[in-house]
C-alpha cells in the first residue's frame, strides 16, 4: 500500500472515529434530562409544624432537607467541601481529565470499577438527574450533562445545588439538615472542625458517620483539614487547632414529642386536603391550633391520673429480678447511659478519634460549701421523673426499701407503697387491706419503676414512731439511717389502663390539646382514642336527653317520679317469653318525686328513662345528631343511659355547643398553611373534615332547615294575604320559634298549621345555620350542669376545686368499664375518657367522678392559667327564680332548700311552695336581685 493510500485510510478512520463519537454524543445528548436552570431545582423539603404560639412541634418529610441559600453558607464551609471533593473546581469546566485518566488506568489494571473521578459538577448531575449505577453509559451521560450545567450555571449555582442535594447519612439531605442532625446548629454556627467532619461525609456517609464510627470520622476530618491547608484555605495552626478540639456529636435528631397524636392527625388531614407530595416534599409551614403549654399539662395530667387509677387496683410486680451483683451493675450502667442520652443525646469524640469513655459508676451526693448534702438526685434526672431502679435492701422493721437508680440511692417508705396489694378489681379500695411490710411486695435484686420525688428522704411516720418510743420506758429506740444520704422515691408501675383528653378554645374554636392515650409508640401504639375509640358514654349522654326535653316542654322545675319501673317486650318473632328490663339507679335506691334539674344533677337513671320515653327516642336521636353526634345510636330506652358507643370528640363537641349558647363549634386544628413563597394555600381546617359522616348529617339538617324557612316564608305570605282580605290582625308572629311550636306540631295529629307530617320540630330551626339549639336552652343546660359540680349531691363535686364557674357531667358504664367527664368554662371545653382498650372493669367504685374528673380538674387548672374568672353569658328571654328544691315551686319561708334557677321566660313557676301567689307577687320573687 502506498503512503498516499495509507494516509487516506488513516484519515478515513479518524473521520469515522470522530463521526462515531459525534453520533454517540448527539444520541446521548438527545436523551439527557432537561434541568439546566437553577429555577428548575425542586428539592424534597421538610414541612414544619408549629403550635399557635410559634413553638415547633413536628416535621413531615420524605427527605430531611433544610434549603440554605448560597449566600448564607460560610465561605470556609464551601472551601472544606471543595478541598475534600474537587480542589480544582473553580478552574475546570466541569470535567477533570487528569483524574479521569488516572481512574481509567486504575480500573483497567484491576479489572474492576474501583475508582471514580467525578467533579462536584458531575456529582450534582448524577445526584439530581441520573442514577448512581456504575456503568460507562451513565458516565458518558454524566460528563455531557456536566458540560451543559457548566455552560448554563455559575460555579456558585452548582455549589448551591451540590450542598443542598447530597446525602450526609442519618436521614439528613443537604448541609442545612446535616448541621442540625449532627451538631444541632445552623450552618453559620459551625466550627472549622465540625465543617471538616461534614465535608468528609458525602464520599461514604455510613462509613464516616461520627455517630457510629467516630475513629473513621476523625481520620476523614484530618484528611479534609490537611487538604484545606495544602490548598491554602487555612493555616497549619488553624488545622492543628481544629484537629485537637473534641467534637460533640448528637446521636440523631428528634423533636420532643409533646403532641404526637395531634401531629399525626394533622398529617392525615393535610394529606387528604393537599396531597401526600405537598405535605412530605414541599417544605410547607403549618400553623396549628395547639396551645403548647396546655398540651404539656394535658399529657402530664393524663399520665398522672392513669397512674393513680392503676395504683388503686394493686401492684403487678417487679419488671424482673437480677440475682448477681454483676448483673445489677451492668443494669445500672446501662440505665445511666440511657438517662444521659435522653437528657443530652451526645457523643464526645476526643482528638485521637475515640469516644469519651464512660466514667465509673459512683454514688451521687451534691454538697454545699459546708459539706452538707443538699441533693441525692443525679443532675441528669429531674424531680418527678420516673426511672427504673434495683432494690438493694428491704427492712420490714423500719418499713423502708432502699433502691439504686443509676448513681442515686433512694428510700421508699411503706406508707407510700401501702397500695401495692395483689390486684383485685372486685374490692373498692386497697385501704381496706393495705400492705404493711415491704417484703410482701419486694426483694433484693428486683427491678422496679420509681418516681424520684425529693432530694432528701423524710418520713414523718418514722419520726413520730421514734418520738413515741423515746417516751416509753424500757423501749428499744429506733436505729434510723441518716436520711440525708438518700433521695425520696416512690414505687411506680406503668399503667395498663388507657385514657384520652381533648380540649377546645370556646372563643376561637381551636383544638388546644389532644392526648390520644397514655403513650405514643411509633408504629406500635398510634391509636388515637380521642377520635377513633367509640365507647359507651354512660350517664354523660343524659345531658343530651335533658336538653332535648327542655325543647319538648320540660322545665328545670318539672317534677318526675323516681320509682321502680319494669319494661317488657316481645319484639322477636316466635319469642315465647317477653324480655324484661328493670333499670335501677347507681345506688340501688329510689327517691320518689324529684325535680327535673335534681334528677340530672344527681344523675338518676329512672327519671332519665321516663323522660326519654315521654319525649320519644326519634326526637332524642335527632337532637343528638344536631349537636354533633355522628356515631350510630341505639334506638331503644337504653339510649338514655349511654348504651351507644360514641367518640370523646363527639361528646366534647356536644358540651362545647352548650357553653357557646347553642352555636356550633367547628374545632379548628390547622389555622393556616404557607408554601415556600409564604402564600396561604389552606386555612381554618376543622377536625370535622376528617369525618365524612358529619358532612352528610349537616347536609340533611340544612335541607330540612331550608324547607322550614321556605314554609315559614310561605306562611307569612298567606297570612299577609288573609290580613289584607279579612283585616285579621290576630295572626301569630311566625318568626318567633316559640310560637310555631304550638301552631304546627308535627307530633300532634290535630295540628292545623301549615307545617305538618314533617319529621322535624319547627322550634329548632333558625335563620343562622350555625345556631343548633335556642340560646336559652343552652344556657339553662349550663346552669343545670353547673349544679352537677357546685350543688350537694352532684356527681361532679370534685370539679369545685377548679375554683371558677364551670359546667359538666360525669359518665360511668355498667361494671365500671368506662369513666367520663366532659365539661366547660366560658373559655375552654374539655372531655376526658378513661378505660381499657379491651373492655374490662376499671375496678369497683371507679366511676367517672373518680377516674376522669381529677384529670379534667388538674388539666383545666393549668389551661386557665392567666385567664380571668368570668361567668357564663346570660341570653335574653331568660329569667331567674328562687325555687324550693323539693317542690319546684317558688321558695317560701318554709322551704328547707332553696336554689336559684334559670328558666325560659314564661315557664318559671308562679305558685309559692305551700301557697298560691297572685301574679304580681310571683313576678317579684322571680326577679334577679342582682339586676
Amino acid at each position: 500500500m502506498t503512503p498516499k493510500r495509507i494516509f487516506i485510510s488513516m484519515g478515513l478512520l479518524v473521520f469515522l472515529g470522530i463521526a462515531t463519537v459525534a453520533l454517540v454524543i448527539i444520541s446521548f445528548s438527545t436523551s439527557l434530562p432537561q434541568m439546566i436552570k437553577l429555577e428548575d431545582y425542586k428539592p424534597l423539603l421538610v414541612s414544619e409544624v408549629y403550635a399557635r404560639g410559634g413553638e415547633k412541634i413536628g416535621e413531615f418529610y420524605r427527605e430531611n432537607r433544610i434549603l440554605v441559600p448560597y449566600e448564607k453558607i460560610p465561605q470556609r464551609l464551601v472551601q472544606a467541601f471543595v478541598s475534600a471533593e474537587d480542589d480544582t473546581f473553580f478552574e475546570h469546566g466541569g470535567i477533570n481529565y487528569i483524574a479521569i485518566m488516572r481512574a481509567f488506568l486504575v480500573n483497567l489494571t484491576s479489572g474492576e470499577k474501583r475508582q471514580g473521578a467525578s467533579t462536584i459538577t458531575q456529582q450534582v448531575a448524577r445526584s439530581l438527574l441520573l442514577s448512581s449505577e456504575k456503568t460507562y453509559t451513565r458516565k458518558i451521560k454524566e460528563i455531557l450533562l456536566a458540560y451543559k450545567m457548566e455552560e448554563n450555571l455559575s460555579k456558585e449555582d452548582i455549589l448551591f445545588l451540590y450542598l443542598n442535594q447530597i446525602y450526609f447519612g442519618e436521614g439528613a439531605y443537604g448541609i442545612g439538615a446535616a448541621a442540625e442532625v449532627y451538631f444541632r446548629k445552623s450552618v453559620d454556627q459551625l466550627t472549622l472542625g465540625e465543617m471538616a467532619i461534614l465535608a468528609g461525609l458525602p464520599q461514604a456517609p455510613s462509613s464516616y458517620s461520627p455517630s457510629n464510627h467516630p475513629q473513621k470520622a476523625k481520620a476523614r476530618q484530618r484528611y479534609v483539614l490537611n487538604r484545606m491547608a495544602r490548598v491554602g484555605y487555612i493555616t497549619e495552626d488553624e488545622m492543628q487547632t481544629a484537629i485537637n478540639e473534641p467534637i460533640t456529636v448528637y446521636l440523631g435528631k428528634e423533636y420532643k414529642q409533646v403532641a404526637p397524636f395531634f401531629v399525626e392527625t394533622i398529617r392525615q388531614l393535610l394529606v387528604k386536603e393537599l396531597g401526600e407530595r405537598a405535605v412530605l416534599d414541599e417544605g410547607l409551614k403549618i400553623y396549628t391550633s395547639l396551645d403548647y403549654h396546655a398540651q404539656l399539662a394535658a399529657g402530664d395530667q393524663v399520665q398522672d391520673g392513669l397512674r393513680d387509677l392503676d395504683k388503686r387496683q394493686g401492684y403487678r410486680g417487679p419488671l424482673k429480678n437480677l440475682a448477681t451483683l454483676e448483673e445489677r451493675q451492668q443494669f445500672l450502667l446501662a440505665e445511666r447511659k440511657q438517662l444521659l442520652a435522653d437528657k443530652a443525646p451526645v457523643r464526645v469524640i476526643l482528638p485521637d478519634g475515640t469516644p469519651q469513655p464512660d466514667r465509673p459508676l459512683t454514688i451521687y451526693h451534691q454538697m454545699d460549701a459546708n459539706g452538707k448534702i443538699t441533693s441525692n438526685i443525679p443532675d441528669y434526672i429531674q424531680k418527678n421523673q420516673i426511672v427504673d431502679a434495683v432494690v438493694l435492701q428491704v427492712d420490714d422493721r423500719l418499713g423502708l426499701t432502699s433502691v439504686q437508680f443509676a448513681e442515686g440511692i433512694g428510700l421508699i417508705d411503706i406508707a407510700e407503697m401501702a397500695w401495692a396489694r395483689i390486684p383485685d378489681p372486685t374490692t373498692a379500695s386497697w385501704q381496706a387491706d393495705p400492705v404493711e411490710k415491704p417484703s410482701a411486695v419486694l426483694k433484693p435484686g428486683d427491678v422496679i419503676s420509681i418516681k424520684v420525688t425529693d432530694d432528701l428522704f423524710q418520713s414523718q411516720r418514722l419520726i413520730d414512731e421514734s418520738d413515741a418510743l423515746k417516751k416509753k420506758k424500757g423501749a428499744q429506740p429506733l436505729q434510723l439511717p441518716d436520711f440525708t444520704q438518700f433521695a425520696h422515691v416512690q414505687l411506680e408501675q406503668r399503667p395498663s389502663v388507657e385514657g384520652a383528653l381533648i380540649s377546645f378554645d370556646q372563643v376561637t374554636n381551636d383544638v388546644i390539646a389532644m392526648v390520644g392515650g397514655f403513650e405514643w409508640i411509633h408504629k406500635k401504639n398510634e391509636f388515637n382514642r380521642t377520635i377513633q375509640a367509640k365507647r359507651q358514654t354512660g350517664s354523660a349522654f343524659k345531658t343530651i336527653v335533658y336538653a332535648a326535653a327542655l325543647d319538648h316542654g320540660y322545665t328545670p322545675a318539672t317534677p318526675i317520679q323516681d320509682a321502680p319501673v319494669v319494661f317488657t317486650s316481645n319484639e322477636d318473632e316466635g319469642q315465647e317469653e317477653a324480655k324484661v328490663w328493670k333499670p335501677h339507679n347507681h345506688g340501688q335506691k329510689f327517691v320518689g318525686d324529684i325535680l327535673f334539674r335534681n334528677a340530672l344533677i344527681r344523675s338518676l337513671n329512672i327519671p332519665t328513662i321516663k323522660i326519654l320515653e315521654d319525649i320519644g327516642i326519634p326526637w332524642t336521636i335527632d337532637y343528638a345528631k344536631r349537636l354533633g353526634v355522628f356515631s350510630p345510636l341505639n334506638a331503644d330506652l337504653s339510649l338514655g343511659l349511654g348504651s351507644s358507643s360514641i367518640t370523646l370528640y363527639e361528646m366534647t363537641k356536644v358540651f362545647s355547643n352548650f357553653g357557646r349558647l347553642g352555636k356550633r363549634i367547628r374545632p379548628v386544628v390547622i389555622q393556616k398553611v404557607l408554601d415556600l413563597q409564604n402564600q396561604v394555600i389552606a386555612k381554618d381546617i376543622s377536625l370535622d373534615q376528617r369525618f365524612d359522616e358529619i358532612k352528610e348529617i349537616e347536609n340533611g339538617f340544612e335541607e330540612r332547615r331550608q324547607t322550614y324557612l321556605n314554609d315559614q316564608t310561605q306562611s307569612k305570605l298567606e297570612a299577609s294575604e288573609n290580613e289584607a282580605q279579612n283585616g285579621d290582625v290576630n295572626q301569630q308572629d311566625s318568626s318567633d320559634p316559640t310560637a310555631t311550636a304550638s301552631s304546627a306540631n308535627p307530633d300532634d295529629p290535630s295540628s292545623t298549621g301549615k307545617v305538618k307530617k314533617i319529621d322535624y320540630k319547627p322550634l329548632l330551626f333558625f335563620d343562622d345555620p350555625e345556631q343548633l339549639v335556642r340560646p336559652q336552652t343552652a344556657y339553662i343546660m349550663t346552669t343545670l350542669l353547673s349544679g352537677v359540680i357546685s350543688e350537694e349531691g352532684g356527681t361532679g363535686a370534685r370539679g369545685r376545686a377548679l375554683g371558677r364557674p364551670a359546667a359538666g357531667k360525669t359518665g360511668s358504664t355498667n361494671g365500671y368499664y368506662d369513666g367520663w367527664f366532659v365539661g366547660y368554662t366560658p373559655q375552654i371545653a374539655t372531655g376526658v375518657w378513661v378505660g381499657f382498650d379491651e373492655e374490662k372493669s376499671l375496678g369497683r367504685g371507679e366511676v367517672g367522678g373518680r377516674t376522669a374528673l381529677p384529670i379534667w380538674v388538674d388539666y383545666m387548672k393549668a389551661a386557665h392559667t392567666n385567664l380571668p374568672v368570668i361567668d357564663f353569658p346570660v341570653p335574653s328571654e331568660v329569667v331567674y327564680a328562687n325555687i324550693d328544691s323539693q317542690t319546684g315551686k317558688l321558695a317560701s319561708v318554709s322551704s328547707k332548700s332553696v336554689v336559684r334557677q334559670a328558666f325560659l321566660s314564661g315557664t318559671a313557676p308562679h305558685e309559692m311552695s305551700g301557697n298560691t301567689l297572685n301574679e304580681d307577687e310571683a313576678e317579684f320573687l322571680k326577679k334577679d336581685l342582682s339586676d
